[in-house]
């Protein structure tokens, strides 16, 4: 990777929808050097997927949770996420250190909701937990600096 490369993916991580001609015109090289990079950037797995940042609240999933739970060594996490993975309301499942094993991300309609779907985590992995309900959130979807930035 190099400093056009970098400022491709700084482009599209601000917006994932621009067009590559438009890539191009901001940092002066031609349409087809920005595709060709990118094809590359994305057979190369720097890039994973172009995304929808949501608005989860408008959608109907004001409520944001996070939920530590201890597998206590009856599945082992990768069979325990993909059971999690069952729950809809499951954004995400990462293994974590210290005193819990996952730390799943939680998007629920109400807080009665949100009671349901703890009691279906509880019956996936009945092992000790702790939930955490996000009241207000202040940074989101902050990148770090890329590499070719940090000097």
């Amino acid at each position: 990777m190099d400093g056009i490369d970098y400022q491709i993916i700084e482009l599209l991580v601000d917006d994932g929808r621009l067009a590559y001609a438009q890539i191009a015109n901001q940092i002066g090289v031609s349409t087809g050097t920005v595709h060709q990079r990118v094809k590359r950037l994305r057979e190369r797995g720097y890039i994973n997927s172009f995304s929808v940042d949501l608005n989860w609240g408008a959608l109907g999933y004001p409520v944001d949770a996070f939920i530590s739970i201890r597998d206590n060594g009856s599945h082992g996490l990768a069979e325990l996420s993909e059971r999690l993975e069952a729950i809809p309301y499951v954004r995400s499942a990462a293994a974590v250190t210290g005193e819990f094993d996952l730390l799943l991300h939680i998007k629920a309609r109400s807080s009665n909701h949100l009671g349901e779907i703890l009691d279906e985590i509880r019956r996936i992995a009945p092992g000790p937990s702790r939930t955490v309900v996000t009241l207000s959130t202040y940074i989101e979807g902050q990148i770090p600096p890329l590499p070719a930035e940090e000097q």
